[in-house]
């Protein structure tokens, strides 16, 4: 896959991630996602959020950007008790993916705001 990003005119990689997989979040009794314990699952996407950091400073100089997106709480993923609908979920990711030449690497962001580690 790298050898093709690389040849591409703006290379991309978006991680689906989780707000899950924040330890900030996780780690703060106020957040939303503080309940939640699902430790293979949180642990999964805290390591995806890992690996997007280090493969966004590895990949820097080639101008391939890599980031994660948390797509929330949505529908047909979660047996349709999620709060929004698949476009929805999808918005952070494709967002992500058509970034600019001069936009993020290395971050973790929802539909509207980078997210904390």
């Amino acid at each position: 896959m790298l050898p093709l990003l690389k040849r591409s005119a703006s290379g991309r990689i978006v991680n689906l991630s989780s707000g899950v997989g924040s330890i900030a979040q996780i780690g703060d009794p106020t957040s939303e996602f503080a309940a939640f314990r699902f430790i293979g699952y949180g642990a999964s996407k805290a390591g995806l959020n890992m690996l997007t950091v280090q493969l966004a400073a590895e990949l820097k100089e080639s101008g391939i950007k890599v980031n994660s997106a948390d797509p929330g709480y949505t529908t047909d993923l979660n047996g349709h008790r999620g709060r929004q609908a698949v476009p929805e979920g999808a918005a952070a990711a494709v967002r992500l993916a058509l970034l600019p030449d001069d936009g993020p690497t290395g971050d973790f962001f929802s539909i509207n705001d980078s997210l904390p580690w």
